[in-house]
Parts: structure tokens; C-alpha cells; sequence
């Protein structure tokens, strides 16, 4: 479905690369977790497939295959057609991501129109169809109300009814849960896994929340710096993590019964203050020489479990 091979995008300007060299693939109807802390590059991962990259932002090499096509070869005209059609995506902020002077159903109608050949009744209809869909009780009431007349766990629903809206067969999930407590969180995650069986979509979910990745998807990669520094079934990486940066992740998860969290020392370094050798090294208890003065090879330690790192 989607093949990400060697993309590397970054700062244009000054030629600074922000992802490098990252290679990620996703099936038709699977779900691929992209882990990792704040500034490690998820989300902008996330809006290259879409080819929204913020300005200044470019891509320097590699390809982005959706069902062997390159989506970076395509006119901006042909893109429109992919991006909300074939490939949808939930951003983090609902509140930010609704137009706060349109209804909620407007908003949809006019994706509806946008994507699918259908008049603005039969828009209608459809938006509030995909309200019920997506759990919103009162859907033909809620039509008419406006992003701040709806709670946070609300106004997510609603722009997964958008995205849904043409009848994607990749939904891009970015942190989908962020903003909300704990009980809708479930309720979100639940609401996900149901749509991706019923309409066998296929969800890229992009989190730093590996209690969500445990919950929802099948395969996880684990994003550093602008790198993949692991990759590999869900159950494998959690019981069998083999790269420093992931067991340092595994050890900062609350869990019944423990009674103290590790840190991970220091930051995420910026794109232009990444160390030499292994990006993970100035942050690794387990680090040697070399790894400050090489970058270690992405090799297989197992069927289908990949690591970055020497000494795994």
C-alpha cells in the first residue's frame, strides 16, 4: 500500500536534513505505529506522504510508493485528487484543525463535494451518515453545531468523519489522542480499529505514546532523530527490544507495580546539533567509541526485527 524508500527531507536553505535516508512500509489493511519522542520527525514524516511540508521544508531524495505509484512525481493538480481522497490524515489538534466559523457538517459536506461526484443533498446525508459512523450521538442535531460547542473527544470524531469522507484507503493518524483523557482515548482507539476492520483501511499511526502502540497496531518503528533506530512486530519489540533508545523508551512506561520511571538523560538533539556517529550516543549508557565516530548499519537481528545499533 505505502513504501517509503530512503526519503530524506530537510531544511532548504540551508541543506540540513531533518528525516534521513528512511525506508518504512505499510499493507493493505495493517496497522504501523511510528514511535518515538517529540522532534524525532513522526509528524513531519507523516505530512510528506501528503506532501504538505511546512515552507522552507523540502524533500532531497528517496521516493514515497502509494501501490507503486511515486507520489513525488506527480503534478500538484494529480496530488489533490490523492491527498483527502485515497489518503486521509488526522491531525493532532481538532480545535486548530476545524474552521471555528463553520458547522461541523458544513465542513464535511464540503469534503464531501471535494472528493466524491455527488450534489449537496445527497452531501448531506452522507456527513451525517459518517457523524453516526464515527459514534456522535445526535448526529442530525450535531450538523449544525460548531467546533467550540463540542468536547475535545467530539470534535475528534468529527475529523475522522472528515477524513473518511473520500474513502481513503490509507488514514495517517497523528497522535489521535493526544488531547484527550484516558476513558476517550479508549473510546478513539476503539472507534479506529473498528473502521479499519469494517472499511479495511490501512492506518499509519504516528504516537509517543507506546501504551496507544501496544493498544492499536501490529508493527511498530521507532523513530530517532530523524532515523529509524528499530523496527518489528508489535510483541517483539515490546518483550524483545534490542536498540538502547527503545528499552530506554520501554523503561519510562508507567506499569502496574513499578515504582520508579527512568528518564531518559538530556534532549532529542536539532537537526543541525546531531552528533556524528550514532545519533542515539550522547543520550546511550551502552555507548563505545565507535559509536561516536560512525553511523551504525540498519541490520536484520531477526526475521522481521531490525536494529540500528552495533552492539544488538
Amino acid at each position: 500500500m505505502l513504501d517509503l524508500q530512503n526519503l530524506t527531507l530537510g531544511y532548504v536553505k540551508s541543506g540540513i536534513p531533518i528525516v534521513e535516508d528512511l525506508s518504512l512500509s505499510l499493507s493493505r489493511g495493517e496497522i504501523v505505529a511510528l514511535v518515538g519522542e517529540s522532534g524525532c520527525g513522526k509528524s513531519l514524516t507523516g505530512l510528506a506522504v501528503l506532501r504538505l511540508l511546512p515552507p522552507g521544508i523540502g524533500f532531497f531524495s528517496g521516493k514515497i510508493l502509494f501501490q507503486g505509484e511515486d507520489l513525488l512525481g506527480l503534478p500538484e493538480g494529480e496530488m489533490r485528487k490523492f491527498r483527502g481522497g485515497r489518503l486521509a490524515m488526522i491531525f493532532q489538534d481538532p480545535m486548530t484543525a476545524l474552521n471555528p466559523v463553520f458547522t461541523v457538517g458544513d465542513q464535511i459536506v464540503e469534503s464531501l463535494l471535494l472528493h466524491r461526484k455527488i450534489d449537496k443533498k445527497k452531501a448531506r446525508k452522507e456527513a451525517v451518515s459518517l457523524l453516526k459512523e464515527v459514534g456522535i450521538p445526535g448526529a442530525q442535531e450535531r450538523f449544525y453545531a460548531y467546533p467550540h460547542e463540542l468536547s475535545g473527544g467530539m470534535r475528534q470524531r468529527v475529523l475522522i468523519a472528515m477524513a473518511l469522507a473520500g474513502r481513503p484507503e490509507l488514514l495517517i493518524a497523528d497522535e489521535p489522542t493526544t488531547a484527550l483523557d484516558v476513558t476517550i482515548q479508549a473510546q478513539i482507539l476503539e472507534l479506529l480499529r473498528e473502521l479499519q476492520r469494517k472499511r479495511r483501511l490501512s492506518i499509519l499511526l504516528i504516537s509517543h505514546d507506546l501504551g496507544v502502540v501496544a493498544e492499536l497496531a501490529e508493527r511498530v518503528a521507532v523513530m530517532y532523530a530523524g532515523r529509524l533506530v528499530e523496527w518489528a512486530g508489535v510483541e517483539k519489540l515490546f518483550h524483545e527490544a534490542r536498540h538502547p533508545y527503545t528499552q530506554a523508551l520501554l523503561e519510562a512506561l508507567p506499569q502496574p507495580g513499578k515504582k520508579e520511571l527512568k528518564a531518559i538523560p538530556g534532549r532529542v538533539p536539532s537537526p543541525s546539533e546531531r552528533p556524528q556517529g550514532c545519533k542515539f550516543s550522547d543520550r546511550c549508557p551502552k555507548a563505545k567509541k565507535i559509536c561516536f565516530q560512525s553511523e551504525p548499519p540498519c541490520r536484520e537481528i531477526s526475521p522481521g526485527h531490525w536494529s540500528r545499533c552495533f552492539f544488538s
